[in-house]
């Protein structure tokens, strides 16, 4: 399940990115660029990440996340600093601005999170890959296999994991506006099935937030 920010949030990032892009050197050679960059229109933040689902399986877990976005209580957002997922996934933080409250342990963003996990196990599902359970959005991937960055390889791999990180060492002070969260899209994804070998998405169903 993911969250789609406005237009005006993504256009101000973009502004961001651009300017940070001259961070990475010019490709040289003939063969593909050592990133692959995740088109606006393509950008959105993981809540939930859940493993395949038979076709007829879907249909109970949108209504258990529905019920989820029914008790949402307000969510106000921003996108803040960022960082690298094993060395091959560079990515924009999210920040919750809900003010904080010292009788409530987590905010609304970690609150619905977890209810979107307990969900999806109640629908039959899991939520994989321990480290989507940072709410983030995905800026860009290294294409093929990727080195730690840190070591003596210079290979392709090595070289696309050094920009990834010095990318999100100069994205670390970037803020954004911040939004109040209307709805939640549950997301149809399929890896390398997009242009250019990247994923491809496809809303199956929008959630509307009525807490």
């Amino acid at each position: 399940m993911s969250l789609t920010p406005p237009p005006e949030v993504l256009d101000h990032l973009d502004n961001a990115l651009e300017s940070v892009r001259a961070l990475v050197p010019l490709e040289t050679g003939h063969g593909p660029p050592a990133l692959r960059w995740v088109p606006e229109e393509l950008r959105h933040i993981t809540v939930a990440f859940f493993g395949e689902r038979p076709a007829g399986a879907v249909e109970e877990l949108r209504d258990a996340l529905g019920v989820v976005m029914e008790e949402c209580p307000p969510l106000e957002l921003r996108l803040r600093g960022a960082g690298v997922f094993s060395s091959r996934t560079l990515w924009a933080g999210v920040q919750d601005l809900a003010p904080a409250a010292h009788s409530r342990r987590n905010g609304p963003l970690t609150d619905l999170m977890a209810a979107c996990e307990r969900a999806g196990r109640a629908a039959g599902s899991t939520v994989e890959r321990p480290e989507r359970r940072r709410a983030h959005l995905t800026l860009a991937r290294a294409r093929g296999r990727a080195g730690n960055g840190r070591g003596r390889h210079r290979g392709p791999g090595a070289d696309a994991a050094e920009q990834l990180h010095r990318l999100a060492e100069a994205l670390a002070v970037y803020e954004g506006p911040p939004w109040s969260v209307d709805e939640a899209q549950l997301m149809l994804s399929e890896l390398g099935a997009g242009p250019g070998g990247g994923p491809r998405h496809e809303t199956l169903a929008r959630l509307p937030r009525g807490g």
